[in-house]
């Protein structure tokens, strides 16, 4: 009998193959196994309390090796020897060191003959993300079948826990459990288990299979299968998927059933079959298909028979998308998007969010890009299908059949000029408004002069459009073009002192721009609109070479822009605290280049003036507003305030005051409010005063119990469109989350980071 150490390296005779082969054994268990009894050990540096997973370096570390250079080690208080049985047993603290983690148990007897060994007490494995006890444990080396007793484990990485009465290795790939149990609430805590009488694991094809599986909330069973399959990998497998529900006055109560469909590794399918009480069944199916350089989706709805009889529609409702892209060659890409629907009122119906009721034009577009160097190439066929039918045949956009879009940006070139080009035809149709097409030639040179203490940079721009419309009048008119040189010069300086921001050291900079601009002008009334509106006149677009988006107008200027910008950054970090600015737009001459309506003749803009400020860490605020001074009265005709307050705790609070003359008058509050570790209430308010109602309320809470689950629920109220004359929807959705398994019902969570700024859900 002596006591010693091993210090292994590979190949180094049958010892070693017995260690790696335990320790390779021991470590394939943890994909499988699942929760167990309290164990200190197990749970050190675990913080079950916390949501987000927090294991200390120090706590996953494994205990220092005896010689820091061996990769394999293995150390015991006795190690024996019978050559007569050729058995070897080793007992006392038998500790084994890898690469890639660490095993330990009280004793391990080596069977030369069998190639087996038996390992009996306080079994330990430790690896990255991964912690292992058993009780007593078998294994035959050559072909890796063996057992473990009353295994437990804690994955890491997952702050998840499990356990199994008895775990029989079949082979490196395959394996069986029994009495297993799984569950990511904290030790002591099942406030949610899945446990299953028995489990097979084959590795090799990638899925297992269970038998009497339960899912319990506390000690109540809410699911049972008698038998069910999964993947344990990322190969996927047919079946079913989660189940989703709620209810709204729309459509009654809902169940939607999807089934997934394994067809291939590079595409599926799922059928989702959705029961609405007040409509009736509706199918729904996906096909996705994934290539190394392309990806694509198509997916429909279809309910033959809609129970609820309108006007508005026919008895079948359908709904079909398709989408694709592909990147066939380096710098090309190719996009296919279109949306359909059978009726205006499809998306308000079955739509199962603001921002899906709310669409007003449906888009269904192809397109190719490429880029090559410094050029940019597009090419695109656009039209739309306008399901708000309150919108006039006039304001309905019109098709692009085709587009041809070409840029050139070049940066490098000699004494630091910019050269730019942009070309454009476009063939654009429409049911009621002037066909026609269009040509864009606009080159450009600049020459960008800038330092730590200011810039100054001179730009020279010719803005060429040429028209040929469908017209019955004269080729004069069927034909209009215009051409406009536009010249402009920014200055701008910067000036920086040391200052203080609330007792903190801070830098202050202070920043005057002056922006010159002159564009000749060259009548453009006969030209009809296809894609061009009034500028939104903001802080950055008192910069801007043109008054007008879209290119069927260029104005004509004299003006002379003025902003003044200043900051205060903290000094330690650089981080900004406050940014305000303010400017204006003053006119030489007369503004006569309009979209509609006659000559403009005021002698300046309005002032808009820009605030966001940071305090603390957890409040922000912003202040936008724009002052018309030629307006008699209510002379602010544009503005937005926000409100933000948020903390670590996950404490929200957002208000959102946006106001535009004639147009919008919103006011929109919403909060989220943990109160403790396990419940926090949330809720949201947005009312127009333009149109006196109500557009949004939401009140719901969210319940968790230990951050291992999550309850959350919620009533809302809703309008898709503020102008129209509709009654509020109603709706409610549930769904329970567990963490580490999935969630059950309505993905409430998604609807909540759309409605309430700032929130996102535990994971």
């Amino acid at each position: 009998m002596s006591t010693g150490r091993y210090d292994c390296k590979p190949d180094r005779g049958p010892g070693e193959a017995f260690k790696m082969a335990c320790w390779f054994s021991l470590s394939l268990l943890w994909p499988f196994v699942v929760n167990a009894a309290d164990s200190s050990r197990l749970d050190q540096g675990i913080s079950w309390h916390a949501c987000s997973v927090q294991v200390t370096q120090q706590a996953d570390a494994v205990p220092q090796r005896p010689v820091p250079e061996q990769p394999i080690q293995l150390t015991a208080d006795q190690i024996s020897h019978d050559q007569n049985s050729a058995q070897t047993e080793l007992s006392g603290a038998v500790k084994l060191w890898r690469l890639d983690g660490y095993a330990e148990a009280d004793r391990l007897t080596y069977f030369e003959a069998r190639r087996a060994a038996e390992l009996f007490g306080n079994l330990f494995v430790q690896q990255p993300g991964l912690r292992i006890s058993a009780e007593q444990g078998y294994l035959e080396l050559d072909n890796q079948r063996g057992w473990l007793d009353q295994v437990e484990f804690r994955m890491t990485d997952v702050n998840a826990r499990g356990a199994a009465n008895r775990v029989e290795l079949i082979n490196n790939q395959q394996s069986s459990y029994q009495g297993v149990t799984y569950t990511t609430c904290p030790p002591g805590k099942n406030d949610w288990s899945l446990a299953a009488a028995d489990l097979e694991i084959d590795m090799q094809e990638g899925w297992g299979s269970a038998t009497h599986a339960r899912l319990r909330l506390g000690s109540v069973p809410i699911l049972y299968m008698p038998y069910f399959t999964f993947p344990v990998d990322e190969r996927r497998k047919t079946g079913f998927l989660i189940p989703s529900a709620g209810s709204s006055n729309r459509r009654g109560s809902e169940l939607s059933t999807p089934y997934y469909f394994n067809l291939s590794p590079n595409y599926d399918a799922t059928l989702t079959p959705r029961w609405m009480s007040k409509r009736g069944l509706m199918m729904g199916a996906e096909f996705r298909y994934l290539g190394s350089r392309q990806r694509a989706e198509i997916s429909g709805e279809l309910l033959p028979n809609d129970q609820v009889e309108s006007p508005d529609h026919g008895e079948e409702r359908r709904a079909l998308r398709f989408y694709h892209v592909s990147r066939p060659i380096k710098g090309m890409t190719t996009r296919i998007e279109t949306d359909a629907v059978s009726d205006s009122d499809y998306l308000d119906d079955f739509g199962t969010g603001l921002a899906i009721t709310s669409t007003r034009n449906l888009e269904r577009v192809g397109e190719i890009r490429y880029r090559l160097g410094n050029w940019q190439l597009l090419g695109r066929v656009q039209s739309f299908q306008t399901i708000d039918e309150t919108l006039s045949q006039s304001n309905r956009p019109y098709r692009r059949l085709p587009q041809l879009h070409t840029s050139y940006r070049s940066y490098d070139n000699p004494f630091g000029f910019n050269l730019g080009f942009r070309g454009e035809y476009t063939h654009f149709k429409h049911d009621t408004l002037s066909n026609g097409e269009r040509l864009i030639l606009r080159p450009s040179i600049s020459l960008p002069m800038r330092r730590s203490w200011g810039h100054l940079t001179p730009n020279l721009s010719l803005n060429y459009a040429a028209y040929e419309l469908d017209l019955d009048d004269s080729a004069e008119q069927s034909k209009p073009d215009y051409f406009v040189p536009a010249f402009s010069l920014d200055s701008g300086l910067v000036f920086e002192r040391e200052t203080s921001w609330f007792g903190r050291n801070a830098y202050q900079t202070l920043e005057p721009r002056l922006y010159y601009l002159y564009a000749e002008y060259d009548d453009q009334s006969d030209i009809p609109d296809f894609d061009t509106a009034d500028l939104d006149l903001k802080f950055s677009n008192l910069f801007k070479e043109n008054r007008f988006t879209g290119s069927d107008r260029f104005g004509d200027a004299n003006q002379l822009a003025f902003g003044l910008t200043t900051r205060w950054f903290q000094a330690d970090n650089g981080l900004e605290r406050l940014r305000a600015s303010i400017g204006q737009i003053y006119y030489a001459e007369d503004r006569q280049v309009q979209l509609t309506g006659s000559t403009e003749e005021d002698p300046s803009s309005a002032v808009v003036a820009e605030l966001a400020a940071r305090f603390g860490s957890a409040w922000q605020t912003s202040l936008s507003l724009r002052r018309n001074p030629h307006l008699e009265e209510d002379n602010i005709d544009k503005g937005r305030f926000t409100l933000r307050y948020r903390t670590a705790a996950r404490q929200l609070f957002n208000v959102d005051y946006n106001y535009k003359r004639n147009s919008i008058e919103d006011l929109d509050v919403s909060a989220f409010w943990p109160f403790g570790r396990q419940l926090s209430v949330f809720g949201k308010w947005k009312h127009s005063y333009l149109y006196d109602r109500n557009m949004n309320r939401i009140v719901g809470f969210e319940y968790g119990g230990r951050c291992c689950w999550k309850l959350r629920t919620f009533y809302q109220r809703y309008v898709a469109n503020e102008d129209k004359d509709e009654d509020e929807e109603s709706r409610f959705m549930l769904q329970l989350e567990l963490r580490g398994l999935g969630s059950l019902g309505q993905q409430a969570d998604r609807e909540l980071e759309q409605s309430i700024y700032g929130y996102r859900p535990e994971r």
